[in-house]
């Protein structure tokens, strides 16, 4: 259906994916805050964007929540900065310790052995047992693989928490398919697996981004290159407007190009977080 409606877009093409690498992060279409901090995770791209004054700053690797034990989406704020925390194990995790014949801990002290690592970052209620934490498998970082909360390296989270404040923004996204913009002027489309199997945004407003781009500059967009990526999923950036794909390569970042943050036209709906204190999930979040 999607190619249907991309076929007035041209020639066909075959894919052209880049290793991506942290200057080359596709950016996830949130409207970031212009003023003061704001982190943004995309749980898809396993991925935590700092802005600052509506500048990105830096980009971690994270792990995130498994399948069974979803990072939940919404908008929080940072309430709480802990150093050396000592980790209260949910009883729902020494029900796991438990069935997999492992000592049941109910504490563990900092050190070491603590999976929250060096600090844990708290964003939300208390009650949601949400934050931002170290590791002490740092192997697991990045990936899927936390019973809610989102894992970085040592290094990482102490950098973090030297940053961030009480009450800076934080949104968690759920973003499969990305659109952006090099400093070329090249379009570039990132699909990623859609880990939790929730729905895509649909592909129609997708369909009518790229048309009204390719309409304000005057560059042909490959229909093909669109349904090849989506297919693959690779978590990899497409041209979708390179001329000569052997030679296709990404010039400096890759900024976003809005059609899920924002409307194409005023009758389009608008896809993203929802910006409030409340949150979705479909099962218990704790630390880990």
């Amino acid at each position: 259906m999607f190619n249907r409606r991309m076929r007035l877009f041209g020639a066909v093409a075959c894919l052209m994916a880049v290793p991506v690498t942290a200057a080359v992060m596709p950016e996830p279409d949130v409207a970031v805050n212009p003023a003061g901090r704001h982190l943004v995770l995309n749980l898809p791209q396993a991925r935590l964007f700092l802005y600052q004054d509506g500048h990105l700053s830096k980009i971690y690797p994270v792990a995130v929540g498994k399948m069974l034990t979803q990072t939940p989406t919404g908008s929080f704020d940072i309430t709480g900065v802990y150093k050396a925390p000592a980790w209260h194990v949910p009883k729902s995790i020494q029900a796991e310790m438990r069935r997999s014949g492992k000592q049941v801990q109910t504490v563990v002290p900092p050190g070491p052995n603590n999976p929250l690592g060096p600090v844990f970052i708290r964003f939300g209620e208390s009650k949601l047992g949400l934050g931002f934490h170290g590791t002490n498998a740092p192997g697991s970082v990045p990936g899927f693989r936390s019973h809610g909360c989102v894992r970085l390296k040592n290094n990482d989270a102490l950098s973090l928490s030297q940053t961030v404040a009480q009450g800076d923004a934080v949104t968690v996204t759920y973003q499969t398919v990305l659109l952006n913009e090099d400093a070329a002027g090249e379009l570039w489309l990132t699909a990623y697996r859609n880990h939790y199997k929730q729905d895509d945004p649909p592909l129609t407003g997708l369909a009518q981004r790229l048309l009204s781009w390719q309409s304000e500059k005057s560059v042909a967009v490959e229909g093909k290159r669109v349904d090849k990526a989506l297919k693959a999923r690779s978590g990899k950036p497409v041209c979708l407007t390179c001329k000569d794909v052997a030679k296709a390569k990404i010039e400096g970042d890759l900024a976003v190009v809005p059609w899920l943050s924002r409307p194409v036209n005023a009758s389009q709906p608008v896809h993203e977080s929802p910006r409030s204190s409340g949150v979705r999930t479909k099962s218990a979040v704790r630390p880990s």
